[in-house]
């Protein structure tokens, strides 16, 4: 009997056990489940939530870029301070010239050089008349705008150049005569490394580059091939002179490096012209490095032909290659 008791008491425990086990079971998948669809339906939340940043995202870059807007004309209460480029181009083919403005934030000193900040406002108008378009009103952070011509798919277009930090971006402006304004146009974007090549801003930026560079080693030249030695010796002196043609240099490479981005084919570096002339500066210059520049003006003051570019074959013209070939040897002291 007592047995018979104990193995009744030990099957009613274990039905017990057993039916607790499998309760707990049950609450543990269902608890699970219903996890796993609170997963599920954040993870499409999170995909929509993706989505709509996304376009959004777009939304925003496209107002800021104002790609398909019409720029028309405005007028324009306040300028920055300086005048920075002044361009005539018959941008609106209509037998007249405009006139292209870019004005910057900054005051331009005594020697003619700017005082720059860490960021400055620039504005680009077009004026018209009595029209003025703005096609850039902005402010740029370490970095710069600049601009050139150029007939882009048979249209006379602006191409402007803008820095920011390490981006850098090209863009063009065509006017619209039916809609009576300026169209902007994106050519290259730094990270958009499969479609910047453009050959005809290229050709734009190269001849404004080398005319900078033509500049700096014939007219601001002449003051430091000019100046005595005792003018030579103090760091303060040195800067007044040789500043100016740096500055032009500084500005002149920073557009052949956008020439070579555009356009391998036209790729030309000016590193070693400029660490010439900054040396010059560190210390007293050298007779050699005198010798130099004076060799290197007289290569710029030579004639030579209007044609820097060979558009049809799209390579440098060869008076052209030969005479910065001439530069490069005489920075190598071969002659």
């Amino acid at each position: 009997m007592k047995r018979f008791l104990l193995s009744l008491v030990f099957l009613v425990i274990a039905g017990i056990l057993a039916g607790c086990t499998n309760q707990t079971s049950t609450s543990e998948a269902s608890e699970i489940n219903e996890l796993n669809k609170q997963i599920e339906q954040l993870s499409l939340e999170n995909e929509a939530l993706q989505n709509t940043v996304e376009e959004l995202r777009k939304e925003l870059e496209a107002t800021v870029n104002n790609e398909d807007a019409v720029i028309g004309a405005k007028e324009i209460e306040n300028y920055p301070r300086s005048l920075y480029k002044e361009i005539t181009f018959d941008i609106d083919k209509d037998g007249e010239d405009e006139i292209i403005e870019l004005y910057v934030n900054a005051d331009r000193m005594e020697n003619g050089l700017f005082a720059w900040d860490d960021g400055q406002t620039w504005l680009l108008v077009v004026k018209d008349g009595n029209k003025t378009y703005p096609l850039y009103d902005g402010f740029v952070q370490l970095g710069s705008i600049d601009l050139s011509t150029a007939t882009l798919d048979g249209k006379p277009s602006i191409v402007m150049l803008e820095r920011w930090h390490a981006d850098k971006s090209v863009y063009t402006f065509a006017f619209d005569h039916e809609a009576k304004g300026f169209v902007k146009e994106t050519l290259y974007k730094k990270e958009n490394l499969l479609q910047h090549y453009n050959q005809p801003a290229s050709y734009a930026f190269f001849k404004d580059a080398y005319e900078l560079t033509k500049q700096a080693f014939t007219d601001k030249a002449v003051k430091a091939l000019e100046a005595s030695e005792n003018n030579l010796q103090e760091l303060h002196d040195r800067a007044a002179i040789f500043d100016p043609i740096l500055v032009e240099l500084g500005n002149a490479q920073r557009l052949f490096e956008s020439v070579g981005e555009l356009n391998p084919e036209l790729s030309v570096s000016i590193s070693k012209i400029y660490n010439l002339l900054n040396q010059m500066v560190i210390n007293p210059p050298t007779a050699e490095q005198m010798n130099q520049l004076r060799y290197i003006h007289e290569e710029f003051i030579e004639n030579e032909g209007e044609d820097l570019i060979i558009e049809e074959e799209n390579q440098i013209h060869p008076d052209i290659k030969e005479k910065l070939q001439r530069i490069d040897s005489i920075l190598n002291g071969e002659k």
